[in-house]
């Protein structure tokens, strides 16, 4: 593998890093909301929403974190970067 091909698979791994990050803090957005919404509102439907957004902060951290594993594979597939 040549130079240039080895500098764009390192650029594209530190892409999928940040795309990783990027889930982290909208999942981190998502368990904030659900924080907020438990503590400042009362009621059945707002419990309900607090649940929903903390679901939805568990699912978007578990698909993030599956999704980078996968790009990360086949970014690194027949490559001598680790």
């Amino acid at each position: 593998m040549d130079e240039r091909n080895t500098f764009a698979r390192i650029r594209t791994l530190m892409a999928n890093d940040r795309t990783l990050l990027a889930y982290f803090r909208t999942a981190l957005a998502w368990v904030g909301i659900a924080a907020f919404t438990y503590k400042f509102y009362e009621g059945p439907v707002f419990y309900f929403l607090s649940g929903s957004f903390l679901v939805l902060g568990i699912l978007t951290a578990i698909y993030g974190t599956l999704s980078f594993s996968r790009y990360r594979k086949r970014i690194l597939r027949n490559s001598k970067i680790e």
